[in-house]
């Protein structure tokens, strides 16, 4: 009996769970109709529907015939997906977009143009991401929504912080700034939240617009500002950009100091990456202070929270600075294992950007290459047995005809029978030919293709021309002597500096390409990552990573070391006070100035009644070939206006032409340049471009040109 009612009672509630889940439902979409109803404000009625099932939302929505109603779910379902899956959250918000600029409602277009900005955000996107924070806060300001202003304000700044455009993002930080200190929200402690983190980026701008004073001034402003509203246990960037900034200044008692107060409130937080950062500065702080019992501590935890992190770069940092602890201490062994560790490293960071490039160049170019030889020596092959099996027809022939003139009859018949079939297979031969030699176009077509997808490459990493014509009137004349050119030339901008430069790598054509990846690559790198700003360093720099690049290693055979490398003109130009700073490697570099202008110290190699010439030698030493120790010289000039510079490769002055097949020669070379100073620099492009083709005539280009001029 016992059995049988718990049976039955089993029976029941396995009824009662079943008719559950409709019942669920239901209660379900009468709270999304509750919150219709009763909640007008948009914002607050998304939030409650945090609090529904996707599956409710989902079924309500289909059945939904109010546009607003579907914008709200929508919102919902855009912000549950999107950390999890952002495709799908940029469909819900796509979704809502479309529907709130049908209603031209402010609330939800807002709310739609905020969602597509931060998810454009989050895929690297940064372009679309600022046009919809645009969109977003110009409709802000339409309705004065002061809160909703600073967001986009502070989005906009994050997204330039990220692009290093530091002074656009100081920018919208102070119009931040501005709104919360005039803001009349109820919500103090969490205005004054966001003015503290608000005065904490506006200082970290100015640390990287080396404005240590304000940024300093803003750091601890930033604190007091988070003490106020009681969170100052949460925030640790502050205290660790203070450190930072004492270490620059060499007051390391206060940077430790700021460095530990800042690691011990990361500690709670768990950024294992940051934590790598600040306990490698305070090792390397200890170092200096040669306590190395303290340095090796902390050393160690960065490499254990930079290994924790995966970041590559924190790897790098902190394996170097651990390994440097080990070598002031001079035990070089364990200062060689940490140094390899970031060395391998370095490596993989730097092969990611080049060497995937070159591998498929090299490999496409070696294979068809080696494809084409072969199919032109099987055609070589059949021409000349072609040839062979004609001449043996021929000599049989003469012999029948001298041995068998008494019956020319049946010599006739059998010459003509034989005469057919050596036409025959000379038809069948003359074919083959043809075909072979289809082939050999095919794969000389495939091969001239290889190349020029090789010029489409090296073409992407040469600069545009109007990052140097935006700030100075300029020109460049390049002309490979192939498809691609050993010779290129390379300009980056850096906050008010611009660097320029003519390369002259070994050979041209194909092998001069692969050089050009390398140099372009390098100097970005040595820019860009290491921040190297000396031109004679840099150029120190570019000859370690050329060497590494090509597996370079000393010896003191003449006959082994392989003459790859490159010659090269480098220039800094600060574009606040004209300073140029010049460093070369076999390539000179040419001035010429008016007359008041004169350089002192430096005697000019030629003049006129308008200009003086001045002619600034560079080191004798090519970039590469393993052999090169010294170190390359920097020169800085004051530049003024009206002063012409130029840069170039060996190419112009040594190009055969004139009425005597010669060539130009480098005293030519400079005399064209001193004649032309009354010519701007378009028309000085025309001349130099007219005077090649004059000068060379009917005779093949004999190597890569590249001439650059800059006019202050």
């Amino acid at each position: 009996m016992v059995a049988i009612n718990m049976k039955k009672l089993i029976l029941f509630i396995l009824i009662l769970s079943m008719a559950k889940l409709p019942v669920l439902a239901n209660v379900e979409i009468a709270k999304i109709d509750s919150i219709l109803i009763y909640v007008d404000d948009y914002i607050l009625s998304v939030k409650m529907f945090s609090n529904i099932s996707t599956p409710s939302l989902l079924s309500y929505v289909k059945d939904a015939d109010d546009d607003l109603s579907k914008c709200k779910i929508y919102n919902t379902l855009c912000w549950r997906y999107f950390s999890s899956d952002p495709p799908r959250a940029m469909e819900y918000a796509n979704l809502q977009n479309t529907l709130a600029i049908k209603l031209n409602n402010f609330s939800a277009k807002i709310a739609a143009y905020d969602n597509i900005a931060y998810l454009h955000k989050a895929f690297g996107d940064l372009d679309k991401s600022i046009t919809y924070m645009l969109k977003a806060l110009k409709d802000k300001e339409s309705i004065r929504d002061t809160v909703g202003m600073s967001t986009s304000l502070s989005g906009l700044g994050s997204i330039y912080y990220s692009m290093n455009n530091f002074k656009l993002a100081l920018k919208y930080y102070k119009q931040v700034y501005e709104l919360e200190k005039k803001s009349t929200s109820k919500e103090r402690r969490e205005t004054k939240r966001r003015l503290a983190i608000t005065t904490e980026n506006i200082g970290s701008c100015y640390l990287e617009l080396d404005q240590t004073e304000k940024a300093l001034e803003s750091f601890f402003k930033s604190i007091e500002l988070f003490k106020d509203c009681d969170y100052d246990n949460v925030f640790s960037s502050p205290y660790m950009n203070i450190g930072t900034i004492y270490f620059q200044k060499n007051e390391y008692e206060n940077a430790l100091a700021y460095f530990k107060e800042g690691a011990r409130r990361e500690e709670e937080n768990g950024d294992v990456s940051l934590l790598a950062n600040v306990y490698g500065n305070i090792s390397e702080l200890y170092s200096i202070q040669n306590n190395f019992t303290k340095a090796l501590t902390y050393g160690k935890k960065s490499v254990k929270y930079a290994n924790l992190s995966e970041d590559k770069n924190a790897i790098l940092k902190s394996n170097s600075q651990l390994a440097q602890v080990f070598y002031n201490n001079k035990n070089y062994q364990l200062a060689y294992e940490y140094f390899m560790v970031a060395f391998d490293m370095k490596d993989s960071i730097f092969n990611e950007t080049s060497s995937n490039q070159i591998a498929e160049m090299q490999t496409k170019y070696n294979t068809e290459k080696k494809e084409a030889e072969n199919s032109l020596l099987l055609v070589e092959k059949e021409i000349d047995k072609a040839e062979l099996d004609k001449k043996s027809t021929q000599q049989k022939m003469l012999l029948l005809g001298l041995l068998l003139a008494f019956i020319i009859v049946i010599y006739v018949a059998y010459s003509l029978n034989q005469k057919k079939k050596t036409n025959k297979l000379l038809n069948t031969q003359n074919d083959e030919i043809s075909n072979k030699n289809a082939i050999i176009e095919e794969k000389n077509k495939n091969i001239t293709d290889s190349i020029n997808y090789a010029q489409r490459i090296q073409d992407a990493i040469l600069p545009e021309e109007s990052l140097l014509k935006n700030s100075f009137e300029s020109f460049i004349y390049y002309r490979p002597k192939d498809i691609v050119s050993g010779d290129f030339y390379w300009i980056k901008e850096l906050e008010d500096k611009i660097f320029f430069s003519v390369v002259d790598c070994t050979g041209h054509g194909v092998p001069g390409a692969f050089m050009s990846i390398i140099g372009a690559n390098s100097l970005n790198k040595i820019i860009e990552d290491l921040r190297i700003e000396t031109t004679g360093e840099i150029l120190d720099e570019l000859n370690v990573l050329v060497n590494k690049a090509l597996g370079k290693k000393e010896t003191s055979d003449d006959i082994l070391s392989i003459r790859d490398g490159m010659d090269i003109t480098i220039c800094c130009l600060d574009k606040t006070n004209n300073m140029l700073e010049y460093s070369g490697a076999n390539n000179s570099l040419y001035i010429l100035k008016k007359h008041e202008n004169k350089i002192n110290g430096l005697e000019p190699v030629l003049e006129d009644e308008y200009s003086l010439f001045y002619e600034i030698k560079p080191n004798k030493m090519a970039i590469g070939g393993g052999r090169n120790k010294d170190k390359y010289t920097s020169r800085k000039v004051q530049l003024n206006v009206g002063d012409s510079i130029y840069l170039f490769s060996d190419g112009y002055a040594d190009q055969f032409g004139g009425e005597k097949g010669k060539k130009f020669m480098y005293k030519r070379f400079k005399n064209m340049f001193l004649s032309i100073q009354n010519k701007t620099m378009d028309k000085q492009l025309s001349h130099l471009e007219d005077t090649m083709e004059n000068w060379k005539g009917d005779i093949d280009q004999l190597d890569d040109i590249c001439v650059m001029g800059v006019r202050i």
